[in-house]
Formats: C-alpha cells, sequence, structure tokens
C-alpha cells in the first residue's frame, strides 16, 4: 500500500451549507498539508436515474445557466485560495454525481475527497439514496465526510474506533499523519467482539500493539475499551465524551448480488456522527503492520 498522503484534494460542492462547510475544512487541510484544491460541481442529469424516461425528450441545461455555476464556483474557488494560500483548480461537469466524482478523482489524481453531507433516518437511510454513500463506498481514496454541525475547523482530537476486523489498524497510519499536521491527541477506543476472557486478552494485546507505535510516532494519546452491544453508538458517545473532532474508520465493504456494500458500523458512523468522518477502503493483503513512512508491510 502506498504511503498516506494528502497532495490534491477534491471537494464535490452544491452550494449548499454543508458543502460551503466543506470547503473551509478542505482549505485549511490543504494549508497544512500545501495541497491543490479541485472544486468541482456536477449538473445532475436526473433522467439519467429513470431508465424509462428517454433522454431525448429532456431539455438540455441551459448554456447560460452552466456558465452561471462556472462564475459562481471560480468565485468560491478565489474566496479559499485568498483565505487559505492555497492552489485551486475548479471543474464543471455534468451526469450522475458520484460517478462524475469518480472519474474526477481517478483523472486528478486525487488523494482525499471532502463531501457535505446530510445524515440519513428512517426510510430514507434504509433506501441508501445519498451521493456520499455511494462515493464513500466507491472511492479508492479516503473520504472524508463533513455534516453541518462540524463548524470547528481543524482536528484536536481524533478517534481511532479499533475493533477486531483484519483490516483494523490500517487506519493508523492515516491517523497519525493527520495528527502530527494538526497537533493533535488520538483516542483509541476499543470496541471487542467478544466478552469472553481469553478473546479480550488476545485484543488487548492488539491494543499494545497500536498504544506503542502510536507513543513511538510522539503523539499525545489515551486509551480505552468500550463494551456495549452497539459498536456505532458507542463510538458516537464516546466521540462526545473525548471532544473528537474526527473519526477514522474503515470502511470493510462486504459483496453480494448488487454490488459493494459498506459496513454496517461505517455506515451508521457516516450517517449519524455530527463529527467529521474519515472514511478509508481496506486494502486485502496487506493488514497488521504499519510503517512509520505511512503504509504497510504486508502481512
Amino acid at each position: 500500500m502506498k504511503a498516506f498522503k494528502i497532495q490534491k484534494i477534491l471537494i464535490p460542492i452544491d452550494f449548499s451549507e454543508t458543502s460551503l462547510l466543506a470547503i473551509e475544512h478542505a482549505g485549511f487541510i490543504a494549508q497544512l498539508f500545501k495541497a491543490e484544491l479541485v472544486l468541482l460541481h456536477v449538473v445532475e442529469k436526473y433522467w439519467e436515474q429513470f431508465s424509462v424516461i428517454q433522454p431525448e425528450l429532456m431539455v438540455p441545461v441551459p448554456n447560460d445557466f452552466t456558465s452561471a455555476i462556472e462564475t459562481k464556483l471560480e468565485e468560491t474557488a478565489a474566496n479559499i485560495r485568498s483565505k487559505y494560500g492555497v492552489n485551486s483548480t475548479t471543474v464543471t461537469s455534468d451526469g450522475n454525481v458520484f460517478s462524475e466524482i469518480l472519474n474526477i478523482s481517478k483523472e486528478y489524481e486525487i488523494d482525499l475527497v471532502v463531501m457535505g453531507t446530510h445524515g440519513t433516518s428512517g426510510i430514507v437511510e434504509f433506501f441508501i439514496g445519498s451521493n456520499t454513500y455511494k462515493v464513500v463506498t466507491e472511492s479508492k481514496c479516503p473520504v472524508l465526510s463533513v455534516q453541518s454541525h462540524a463548524t470547528r475547523i481543524g482536528f484536536s482530537n481524533i478517534l481511532l474506533p479499533v475493533d477486531d476486523s483484519v483490516h483494523s489498524r490500517q487506519k493508523i497510519n492515516p491517523a497519525i499523519v493527520l495528527a502530527k499536521q494538526f497537533a493533535s491527541k488520538i483516542h483509541i477506543a476499543g470496541l471487542p467482539d467478544s466478552s469472553d476472557p481469553s478473546d479480550l486478552k488476545k485484543f488487548e494485546i492488539k491494543l499494545d500493539q497500536i498504544e506503542e507505535f502510536i507513543k513511538k510516532a510522539d503523539l499525545s494519546y489515551t486509551r480505552k475499551t468500550l463494551s456495549g452491544s452497539n459498536q456505532a453508538r458507542l463510538t458516537e458517545e464516546y466521540a462526545k465524551k473525548v471532544n473528537a473532532d474526527l473519526i477514522v474508520i474503515m470502511t470493510d465493504q462486504d459483496e453480494d448480488i448488487t454490488g459493494r456494500l459498506m459496513g454496517t458500523f461505517a455506515q451508521q458512523i457516516i450517517n449519524h456522527s455530527k463529527t467529521p468522518v474519515l472514511s478509508i477502503q481496506p486494502v486485502v493483503g496487506y493488514v497488521e503492520y504499519p510503517s512509520l513512512s505511512g503504509g504497510y508491510h504486508a502481512g
């Protein structure tokens, strides 16, 4: 796995409150990492979602509308350049929002996507229609999702939930890289799947190793093992307790006949957390051994 780095940041913008807040987070991150920003607005072709509607029956997006969007996008980019002193590029596209985000991410070799998101609940959560969910599930690079509550810019306290999954430790290096840049404290939250004494002993050894690695990075940290049936809820409650302003998680996808599905824990955290969430796709074949260079040794 390549080292965790942030040189290019993509911010999809629909000019909503949360997307404008995402720009502020991205601008500050770009300033610290000396990264370039790519601001993207997608004019969505809604009929593409409904195969029964013939595209030739649709009215095309007027040129003056597209021009107005491009002007507004460039004004936004100019403001962020002035405020944070970073380089930025604007891109206007049309099509399916999440597909265009993934396409632009690949084309511009993006290292981090920063997205404003709206929490979901009830039938909306069951239906899973959000672009953020789709991007997090399919993106090859980490995705930082930001809700409207996340008005505090910067990360002073980073929460690192650790469970029994085989990929759980892959998020250690990204957390450390961010903690070094933001001078953050890392809060290790152990989430064991079993209450069996033998299993708990093995799990604590895993936490010992993580603690040692963070200690070697010369970072401030805390450690606590949490117990309860709902790990996502435990994580959210502990995030409030330690005043976390970032939660770092693995997406841990599964496959079914319809395609890739995000793990339940990740889905619940992204949907409900008022704290920004950094979601990282696991890399198969690189498991347990992080290195100080920011990558992983094959396990």
